[in-house]
């Protein structure tokens, strides 16, 4: 056939069924494709993460129904009647003084930890590491988790600098200091409230837990007691696990020389629980409760050590149940010793809700400080051909 020129043959197939399946069929020396085994591995991870919300789903759903049910079967037994009867009588005075304690202890925490990052070399205004630490504390009021907050205040504090192991140590140091303070104030002022056997128990207890926090700050200041909880990590390849942790450890024994800091720490982690003791105390007084305030250094520590195991929603009927068990042994009655640790909470939360609010508020200021530092730093744009703005 000829073929004029500058174009090309058309070519017009015997079969239009032919055609259609010559160009559906794959060349036949092409190299096999990996699109199944890519799509089987998502497959596998998306089912992995799923795997994983729906158990995370469960565990939450479960805390939710743990606490309910403790709430109620409390109430149940005191009452409301008498609880209503109970807040009906309450002074408003001394809930004011426990609001404020409550609120002072915050901003001597916030600058507690200010004192352990600024050691670490992480330097954040004060003003900055307030509005972190009152956040993480509105989310561990309402995360499900109980240490939520701690995970917030991590995120945001890394911001001002590139280690996120040096932000984690200062908060795990200051969680570590106000364990020792409070097992320590116990120790030391609930010892006249010794007054039958169930309270001797108790106080064995808190004993106990003094000198394990003790111990466990003795350890950071010992490199070789350090590496004996190095070694499991050594047996874990993957991550890079082993020279991140042998660089956290340094950094956790890097307080050995920094004595000075550590004694002005511990003082102000005795002072900031102390006040927090004695907002128990005022909500108690408040309620027209009347005992000494050793029962409540020994009690105090017991219920947040209660409070903090991760079988409730933050502690909600656990922290009122256990509430009610302790007072009872200074003969407090199941409505007022419910009361106690209910209406402490609720002053917790209500503290708490102004890191809701700076949390809530803060992406869109930085927005608008973004906007008008692009404004001021722009340069100024043309209006005519000749360049005149």
């Amino acid at each position: 056939m000829a073929v004029r020129p500058g174009r090309f043959p058309r070519t017009v197939p015997r079969d239009p069924r032919q055609s259609n399946r010559v160009l559906m069929r794959q060349p036949s020396n092409a190299e096999p494709s990996n699109s199944n085994e890519t799509c089987n591995e998502n497959t596998r991870k998306k089912g992995f993460m799923s795997g994983r919300g729906y158990i995370k789903k469960i565990f939450v759903a479960a805390k939710i129904i743990v606490s309910l049910s403790l709430l109620a079967y409390i109430l149940h037994k005191v009452e409301p009647g008498n609880v209503i009867e109970t807040v009906a009588r309450a002074r408003a005075n001394p809930l004011i003084v426990a609001s404020v304690l409550f609120l002072v202890s915050n901003i001597l925490g916030s600058w507690l930890w200010g004192m352990l990052l600024s050691s670490q070399r992480v330097r954040i205004p004060f003003y900055r590491v307030a509005s972190f630490y009152f956040v993480g504390l509105f989310f561990n009021n309402f995360l499900p988790a109980n240490i939520g907050g701690d995970i917030v205040r991590i995120y945001d504090a890394s911001k001002y600098c590139k280690d996120r192991s040096a932000v984690f140590v200062a908060t795990f140091m200051d969680r570590v200091i106000g364990l020792l303070a409070i097992s320590f104030l116990s120790v030391i002022t609930s010892f006249y409230a010794l007054d039958h056997f169930k309270i001797f128990l108790l106080y064995l207890t808190v004993v106990l837990g003094f000198f394990g926090s003790l111990l466990v700050v003795l350890s950071i200041l010992n490199r070789r007691i350090l590496a004996l909880f190095e070694k499991p990590f050594k047996l874990i390849k993957a991550f890079d696990l082993e020279r991140r942790v042998a660089k956290l450890f340094d950094e956790l024994h890097s307080f050995r020389d920094r004595v000075p800091l550590l004694l002005a720490v511990v003082s102000l982690g005795i002072g900031i629980q102390l006040l927090r003791i004695l907002v128990h105390y005022f909500v108690a007084r408040s309620l027209g409760i009347m005992i000494s305030p050793s029962y409540f250094f020994l009690f105090v520590p017991v219920l947040a050590t209660l409070t903090a195991l991760p079988i409730s929603i933050n502690g909600i009927g656990v922290r009122e149940g256990a509430g009610v068990l302790l007072f009872g042994l200074a003969h407090v009655a199941k409505g007022p010793a419910f009361l106690i640790e209910f209406i402490t909470y609720l002053i917790g939360v209500a503290i708490s809700l102004a890191g809701g609010v700076i949390f809530f508020l803060r992406t869109p200021l930085e927005l608008l400080r973004k906007r008008n530092a692009s404004a001021v730093t722009s340069p100024p744009v043309s209006n005519s051909i000749d360049g005149r703005s």
